[in-house]
């Protein structure tokens, strides 16, 4: 609902203040995160995707946001959003949700604009066992999660307990939940861009690492490609300073914590600009 707020506000406000004119004149550049360099104005970005971890991690779903403001022509202050949900794997589930503000100081000409970027973040993780898996005996449903599970030889029911504790332990230790162990604030220092190949398409790329407060260093590198849907709509060319289509795959690579590996997410979103 407030996304809808936000994006009802935005086209609203641009609708009414901005001139035509000067918008069919600016020329804005597509940025990782569906951003987009305008000069001016505010930024709204949305997408949704898939994050795939490791090999013997499940893939989950996942969603980002983005609100970014031009104070300067070189200078603007954003504000982003990103959960991750789903079965992490066979004993657990995960709901990942990291809150970011960042400055980006840009260098840009006609075609390009380059940026640096720091930022503070703040991640939280909540993983919770959601089954489990009795191998080599069947036992009766619950129906309650307060209710103990029926079985008629007790003996074999400790055994099987003790097993799901043993299995348990080895998934709470194993690589896919240390993926999300950066929970607390980050600091980081993130370089990007973007280019306008044509008048229609454009690409992107960014490089960050940041230092969580967990000990824990994660390196990411998210190329991209964006499609200038302004260019093709009419109303959005009179409307909005630019519109964005973009997909993005990021990688990341997690360090000081015995992890081998890169893991992977896939976004495909779109961005306005008022």
């Amino acid at each position: 609902m407030l996304i809808a707020l936000v994006f009802g506000s935005s086209v609203a406000f641009a609708a009414e203040e901005v001139d035509p004119l000067s918008l069919d004149t600016r020329e804005t550049i597509p940025l990782p995160g569906q951003t987009a360099y305008m000069g001016e104005g505010l930024s709204f970005g949305l997408s949704f995707g898939v994050y795939d971890p490791l090999a013997e991690c499940d893939c989950m779903g996942a969603w980002q946001s983005q609100l970014e403001y031009f104070y300067k022509d070189w200078l603007s202050g954003r504000a982003s959003a990103r959960f991750f949900g789903g079965d992490l794997d066979r004993d657990a589930m995960v709901l990942y949700q990291r809150y970011s503000v960042n400055l980006r100081f840009h260098g840009y000409s006609d075609n390009y604009d380059l940026y640096a970027e720091p930022y503070l973040g703040f991640e939280n993780t909540s993983i919770s066992a959601f089954r489990k898996q009795v191998r080599g005996k069947k036992v009766e449903e619950q129906h309650y999660w307060w209710e103990k599970a029926a079985d008629t030889d007790g003996e074999s029911r400790k055994k099987e307990v003790d097993e799901i504790e043993d299995d348990s332990t080895l998934v709470e230790n194993n690589d896919c939940q240390k993926l999300f162990s950066l929970d607390g604030f980050s600091v980081g220092l993130g370089i990007g861009g973007g280019v306008n190949l044509s008048r229609l398409f454009g690409a992107t790329g960014e490089i960050h690492v940041e230092y969580n407060f967990s000990k824990e260093i994660l390196l990411s590198v998210m190329p991209g490609v964006a499609f200038n849907f302004r260019e093709v709509w009419p109303w959005a060319k009179r409307t909005l300073r630019s519109m964005w289509f973009s997909f993005e795959i990021g990688g990341q690579k997690t360090f000081n914590r015995g992890i081998e590996g890169w893991s992977n997410t896939y976004f495909l979103g779109a961005q306005l600009g008022v």
